[in-house]
């Protein structure tokens, strides 16, 4: 599901910083738009705090998230930073793309990139093919394999941080990592599989959200919430101090 959520919480779970932020947030890719922009199945969103910026998701289709920040006028050079929440093409699309229309004026731009562990895992059909992109030939940078998706990021100067735990990215800014099951939530679209036999259906383990710290408590941004939103809230473990 290309969709993105906002939620406010009174507590999530807890820092080892109290700094808070007052993020100014702007959606690059949803199935709404405005005249002059794009509207698509996927989701992005920049996310703009005093300690810096944060490109949350990319889209789905190749140079959605580039067409609409130039019609928006939103510049993501000052963006170094990425959270991918899950490796859905809906949500990964556009990084190589986006990457390539900065990097040379600005080598430092979406150059590195959050993603919770199990998003490099292989998933495969029912018949046992490997698959990883969404299916429809509607973006140009499709894989087959996570390793070709990785490989052809990578040779653009992009590092990947798999992260398992909660860690502050930037003051005031928290990934929660591979969400905890705890509740029987479900939002999992069916028919693929993380083994080739198909007797594990996948359930996206890798699906993380973001914890903004602000002064009236935590906003979490989701895309697509496939841990559920509510594990989401309850998610708790320790941050680790940002690079």
């Amino acid at each position: 599901m290309g969709i993105g959520l906002f939620v406010l919480v009174e507590a999530a779970w807890p820092a080892e910083s109290d700094y808070a932020v007052d993020p100014e947030i702007t959606l690059l890719s949803t199935m709404l738009a405005s005249f002059a922009g794009e509207g698509e199945w996927g989701f992005s969103a920049l996310i703009e705090t005093e300690a810096g910026s944060v490109l949350f998701d990319t889209g789905f289709k190749q140079a959605t998230v580039w067409r609409n920040s130039r019609v928006l006028g939103v510049d993501l050079s000052g963006a170094r930073d990425v959270v991918l929440t899950h490796y859905h093409t809906d949500h990964t699309g556009g990084l190589i793309h986006l990457r390539k229309q900065l990097m040379e004026a600005f080598p430092d731009a979406l150059s590195r990139v959050y993603v919770g562990k199990g998003f490099f895992q292989q998933r495969f059909m029912l018949d046992g093919q490997p698959v990883y992109s969404l299916p429809g030939g509607l973006n140009p940078d499709e894989f087959d394999t996570p390793e070709d998706f990785r490989r052809a990021a990578e040779g653009l100067g992009i590092e990947f941080i798999e992260i398992e735990e909660a860690r502050e990215i930037l003051p005031g800014v928290h990934l929660t990592g591979p969400i905890e099951r705890r509740h029987d939530e479900r939002n999992v679209s069916p028919g693929r599989f993380l083994d080739a036999a198909a007797r594990r259906p996948d359930n996206i383990p890798e699906s993380q959200v973001i914890g903004l710290l602000t002064n009236a408590g935590w906003l979490l941004v989701s895309g697509c919430g496939h841990a559920g939103i509510v594990n989401a809230t309850a998610r708790c473990g320790k941050s680790v101090p940002y690079p």
